[in-house]
């Protein structure tokens, strides 16, 4: 036994080791150069005026809620402890790493409730060496952070019980909490998974209360600074851009933004005024414009929405991504989707607690997020899932193809 652990024990070792290895050539090659995009503007603002805002006008910084709060504030806090001394970059990068190498063997953790150790461990190789998500890591982007909270919050799901202590109780709360800050569609992942714990009795009332009591105390104060310069009480304000944004006349499944193409929607941003409710003022003029394609063309877009559930899921057969359909990254994905399908049947017949809740949570998390638009690196959060769902997928056909043999052989 103390030989089987001890082997156990090396093999885990040996793929956190080679991971880091892996991620580390990886960052020195692929590495982003800057921080990109919204997460620079919102660090630098963080950083040298102490404000989080997103838009400026006239050397006048408004305050924004237009992006979750967690990963900025993390680079906050990574750049203070840089000390201007050490390159931000290289922070950030070793963040992502570490928080990437948790992942992998909490992956682990999460498949040896389904499978031995032995396929736990396969699977989390798998997992670790998956090249879109060593690619994650490179980026300055929260999908490494977000991988990370999902895994988690999984984990302690299935430890969850009307039993469990406070220790596990509250880590799920903290962590139902930090996922709502990194990502605020996650309440609508939340909400159905805490609906389902009670029906099946597998959470006690008091638990529950628990779970939202903290996760709320933990959101409240970003909360509570909204709802000061907004008026409203949300964690992000950035659905009528994102609804818009994979519902227009591009009808992209990654989305289209152009706003050169799109004048009478460019000429009303224009004539907003510059004051604390310019980004809701914004959205809501994004938000209605989607609905008006939406409604004005339900044909068009269903079947819009049915393409990008089938690229969430499999791929993007129109993606403008440069290295898209590049071997190394088109394949992976390609075969897991395929082979989690057999996996998908089995489990949604299934009458197992656990195995029931994956496919709740992924065809919610799929559902969700087809409604804004879809982009490459998304397939990170139903990955892990959908190679469960191969394993199972794959241990059917096996046993199939083995009675066969022995029905033969007989």
């Amino acid at each position: 036994m103390k030989k089987i652990i001890k082997f156990k024990f090396s093999i885990l070792f040996f793929l956190i080791l080679i991971s880091f290895i892996i991620r580390l050539v990886a960052v020195l090659l692929y590495g982003d150069t800057r921080i990109d995009h919204e997460w620079g503007v919102l660090l630098h603002n963080l950083y040298n005026h102490n404000t989080y805002a997103f838009y400026k006008f006239e050397d006048k910084l408004l305050p924004s809620s237009y992006m979750p709060p967690l990963y900025p504030f993390t680079l906050l806090f990574l750049k203070i402890i840089s000390f201007n001394k050490i390159n931000i970059l290289n922070l950030i990068f070793s963040f992502h790493i570490l928080l990437s190498i948790i992942s992998i063997y909490i992956f682990y953790k999460i498949n040896e409730q389904f499978f031995s150790s032995k396929i736990s461990i396969i699977n989390s190789f798998i997992f670790s060496f998956f090249p879109l998500n060593i690619y994650g890591v490179t980026q300055t982007s929260s999908i490494t952070f977000q991988i990370f909270l999902a895994l988690l919050f999984l984990r302690y799901f299935f430890l969850i019980t009307n039993d469990s202590s406070n220790k596990n109780v509250i880590i799920f709360s903290v962590i139902c909490g930090l996922s709502l800050l990194i990502r605020g569609e996650f309440i609508l992942i939340l909400i159905p998974t805490l609906i389902y714990k009670l029906i099946f009795k597998k959470i006690t009332i008091l638990n529950l209360v628990k779970i939202c009591l903290i996760s709320c105390i933990i959101i409240s104060p970003y909360l509570v600074r909204n709802y000061i310069n907004f008026e409203k009480i949300h964690i992000v304000n950035v659905k009528g851009y994102a609804l818009w944004k994979g519902n227009n006349s591009s009808l992209k499944v990654e989305g289209f933004e152009n706003l050169d193409k799109f004048e009478d929607i460019k000429s009303k941003l224009e004539n907003i005024p510059y004051d604390n409710f310019y980004e809701t003022k914004r959205d809501n003029i994004f938000f209605k414009a989607a609905m008006k394609n939406i409604l004005g063309e339900p044909d068009v877009y269903l079947l819009l929405y049915i393409k990008k559930i089938f690229s969430f899921y499999f791929f993007d057969i129109n993606s403008s991504y440069k290295n898209y359909y590049h071997f190394i990254h088109i394949i992976p994905i390609a075969l897991i989707s395929i082979l989690s399908l057999p996996g998908l049947v089995i489990f949604s017949r299934s009458k197992d607690f656990h195995q029931r809740y994956l496919i709740i949570y992924l065809v919610v998390y799929i559902l969700i997020f087809s409604l804004f638009f879809i982009l490459p690196r998304y397939k990170l959060a139903i990955l892990p899932i959908q190679i469960i769902l191969s394993t199972f997928s794959i241990n059917y056909l096996l046993n199939k193809i083995t009675l066969k043999i022995k029905k033969i052989i007989n």
